[in-house]
């Protein structure tokens, strides 16, 4: 090193210890500012560390619990998943999952329509999932999680039904009943004394102040208090407890639902094909459509002349993309069946206004005249832990392309119709959601960062005002306004440095027992309906350990805190020397 460099080392180095001198002269100043660096940082740690882990868990859950990896769909039935077009459906499944076992994927199939399902105590409009039990399990997690009874069995008329359905619909085992609500359960189900005072004795009365969250808190009144199902009633009891629920009809339900079916209209009047179909269509389609009817006077309308196989499905899917009425018939039907489980999963889809239902019992005309066709293949990777969000080997891409090889070595191919679809895609909405969600809380936090900062600004001011003479003699002592500015912004970087260094320690703290224990808002929910706040979870919130955003805080604290020393200082050098030093 020259002599030139050495000198320039010696000088910041003269600097760093005349700024790091200021500090310990003001110590009321420097613990005050450097607290509020600290707080701002921790705060911003754990605002940041709190959001990412909703944000992770939430994720998890829509593809543990709601949806797998991906879905195979028609495409049509993606582009108006809004409506579920349950007419939108494809048949020969099974040998599609054939074809993913052999390359690594679990897959299970699912027929879903919307319907409304009736109790002896209401009605509640409901989504339906026609799933085969087994295969369901192993692509999903939320089978295992049913608070009380069972999951549905292949031939049997049974639903399982998500905790908000079955307490609109009165049916199942009462969690939170009112007192009123429950003495009027046991008079109509207990025949006995004994059975009554069992039933009383698996719940405790609810203690102290009604939360400002419950909803049905004015129903509320003296000797008519919530009642709470004990957690630590055994598996035995509850058992019988819904035996005898079963036995006296509360679980019998009825489902009432329409069963839509595409096919190419015989007859179209020309009313509708003026007014509905021909504006509706496609340009590449109406020449299509044309050469498939011809015009009867007679009739005053349009007949169907078409009669290949081919060029009639291509008809169809034109109109089905233009949204034509007349392509789907819609046939009313009803099945009765029973509530075999509730349904208490970590996300809130499951546990809202869902039905699960054997797909077998689906198939003919006492059921939803299936014939063997299914909505959409759910596809997850065989032992994918439920802690991984899918990555490339469950992406769009490499799903196709190994659903391609399967088919081949069975000599068959995929349907053109057909098309893999990623839970990301499906959930464009909520990703949007999610973000305005996250984006508030992480603005506050950096408003008290800035908040914080602005402070530094103050204090480095008032500093530089207070030592006006002192700063004018060490600048008529030769110090330049160049150095004179790298001193305050030293003695503004090591207030950052210090705040940062304890605001991480605060952060990490505060964050840990959110990481390891969470915060369980379960009351809070089940008092909201079980269907969360936002996120997609239902009870238990935790954090997470950003290890990028923790380290970045604190750098980031140091250089914006020194920077901030920069405009009042050198709005303060402008004052004249000779003015600095009669300056009392």
């Amino acid at each position: 090193m020259n002599l030139n460099g050495i000198w320039q080392s010696k000088k910041i180095s003269i600097l760093c210890r005349i700024a790091w001198r200021n500090l310990a002269r003001h110590k009321i100043k420097t613990v005050l500012t450097a607290s509020a660096i600290m707080v701002s940082v921790a705060m911003f740690i754990f605002i940041n560390g709190w959001l990412n882990g909703m944000i992770i868990d939430s994720r998890r859950n829509i593809v543990n619990y709601e949806m797998g990896a991906a879905k195979l769909q028609t495409k049509l039935y993606f582009e108006k998943k809004d409506e579920m077009p349950s007419y939108e459906n494809f048949t020969d499944w099974e040998k599609y999952r054939s074809a993913l076992d052999a390359e690594g994927y679990a897959s299970a199939p699912r027929y879903v329509f919307s319907g409304t399902l009736f109790s002896s105590s209401g009605s509640a409009p409901i989504v339906f999932y026609g799933v085969e039990p087994e295969l369901e399990a192993q692509t999903m997690r939320y089978v295992p999680y049913v608070d009380f009874g069972r999951f549905p069995q292949n031939g049997n008329f049974e639903i399982a039904l998500g905790t908000v359905a079955a307490e609109k619909l009165k049916v199942g085992i009462p969690a939170r009943p009112f007192r009123a609500e429950l003495e009027n359960l046991i008079s109509s189900i207990a025949s006995n004394q004994e059975d009554e005072d069992f039933i009383r004795s698996l719940y405790n009365a609810a203690g102290g102040k009604r939360a400002f969250w419950d909803v049905r808190a004015k129903e509320t009144t003296e000797g008519n208090e919530r009642m709470i199902l004990k957690k630590d009633a055994s598996p035995a009891d509850l058992d019988r407890y819904w035996n005898m629920l079963d036995e006296s009809g509360r679980n019998d339900v009825r489902i009432n639902a329409v069963i839509d079916i595409k096919a190419v209209p015989e007859i179209i009047r020309n009313g509708k094909w003026e007014g509905e179909l021909m504006p509706s269509l496609r340009a590449e389609d109406i020449s299509l459509v044309e050469a498939a009817y011809e015009y009867q006077d007679f009739m005053g309308g349009y007949l169907l002349a078409e009669k290949d196989e081919m060029a009639l499905n291509n008809v169809l899917s034109a109109m089905i993309r233009a949204g034509f009425s007349g392509a789907v018939c819609h046939i009313n039907q009803s099945v009765d069946v029973k509530v075999s489980g509730v349904i208490n999963s970590p996300a809130p889809l499951p546990n809202g206004n869902t039905a699960f239902i054997p797909l077998d019992i689906l198939q003919d005309e006492v059921g939803m005249m299936l014939e063997g066709a299914v909505t959409e293949l759910v596809i997850r990777e065989k032992n994918a832990p439920g802690s991984r969000l899918p990555g490339k080997s469950e992406s769009a891409e490499e799903i196709t392309s190994a659903l391609k090889r399967g088919l081949a070595g069975a000599g068959v191919s995929i349907l053109p119709e057909l098309a893999v679809h990623t839970w990301d895609e499906y959930m464009q909405d909520y990703l949007g959601y999610e973000a305005i969600e996250n984006t508030m809380p992480q603005m506050i936090a950096a408003l008290l960062l800035l908040l914080s900062f602005l402070g530094i600004s103050n204090t480095i001011l008032l500093a530089i005002l207070e030592r006006t003479k002192e700063t004018g003699m060490m600048r008529a002592m030769g110090m330049t306004d160049r150095q004179m500015i790298i001193v305050y912004m030293l003695e503004a970087g090591f207030l950052g440095f210090i705040g940062s260094v304890f605001g991480i320690i605060l952060g990490c703290i505060i964050n840990y027992p959110m990481v390891e224990y969470g915060i369980d808002f379960s009351a809070m929910t089940d008092v909201m309906g079980g269907e969360g706040i936002g996120f997609r979870v239902t009870s238990l919130f935790r954090s997470m350990w950003n290890i990028p955003v923790i380290i970045g805080s604190g750098v980031s604290a140091t250089i914006i805190a020194s920077c901030m020393a920069f405009f009042p200082t050198r709005r303060a050098l402008k004052m004249p020397i000779t003015e600095s030093l009669r300056f009392e």
